[in-house]
């Protein structure tokens, strides 16, 4: 694992540091960290992918640590980001940046246990699937699709087309080996035959249809509107309690 921690005081990154390293000792992880005494230092020298988590104080002199946050979104939308912060008068301004999590000065390890364990957890499930989309005249070609980019799945005619914000991909994937690939969370349910939906993306459940925050509605059979309307409440919650770690 590489984390990367931004913090301009000596004794608050070497605090943070112990901690990682304690905490990735008791699991048997080994854990490579960089640190970066300014965000003006970090943008210079940082790559996107390059670490699995970044630990940003929010008070930094110069480029503040939202600011910083913004530059990164910019590139890494998936990236895990941890505020480190005596307060949270920035909650808004990190919401609006995607925080992940927030850590609160002083330290301790208890909270630093708990955001890694989350961490892990999120690290654990893929950020995208392979397919391989059908390219014209029987061909296909292999794509990665990014799970947070899927609207729905909907199987039809011994095809699956999975329909994305930026676009659709058609693969000959049966349903139950499309649906196989998905990470078992609770964002994705299948709500018909043959239809799977993001339920990140979905505003309201109707009577009859899901409507997704695009605009577009999906339908579904009226009697199972109980059961679909439980399912993206259990998400809703779900994902109100994990926070920045929903997914």
């Amino acid at each position: 694992m590489h984390l990367i921690i931004v913090e301009d005081l000596e004794t608050d990154r070497e605090q943070l540091a112990a901690l990682l390293r304690r905490d990735c000792a008791g699991h048997e992880e080994r854990v490579d960290i960089s640190f970066y005494a300014s965000g003006e230092e970090f943008q210079q020298h940082y790559r996107p992918k390059s670490c699995d988590g970044l630990f940003l104080d929010i008070m930094l002199g110069g480029l503040s640590g939202i600011e910083i946050a913004r530059k990164v979104r910019e590139a890494e939308k998936r990236l895990p980001i941890i505020f480190t912060t005596i307060g949270r008068d920035y909650a808004v301004d990190g919401f609006a940046v995607r925080a992940t999590d927030y850590l609160m000065k002083p330290l301790d390890p208890g909270q630093v246990a708990r955001c890694m364990e989350r961490l892990r957890e999120y690290l654990s499930v893929p950020s995208s699937i392979s397919l391989l989309e059908i390219s014209g005249r029987g061909h296909s070609m292999p794509v990665d699709v990014a799970l947070d980019d899927i609207l729905y799945g909907q199987y039809l005619d011994h095809v699956m087309t999975v329909y994305t914000g930026s676009g659709a991909y058609r693969t000959r994937s049966s349903f139950q080996d499309f649906t196989a690939q998905l990470p078992h969370t609770g964002r994705f349910y299948v709500c018909g035959r043959g239809l799977v939906v993001n339920l990140s993306h979905v505003a309201r459940v109707l009577d009859s249809e899901l409507l997704l925050k695009n605009g577009e509605r999906l339908p579904f059979s009226r009697n199972r509107r109980q059961e679909i309307q439980q399912a993206y409440a259990e998400w809703t919650v779900d994902r109100s309690r994990k926070g920045g770690w929903a997914q």
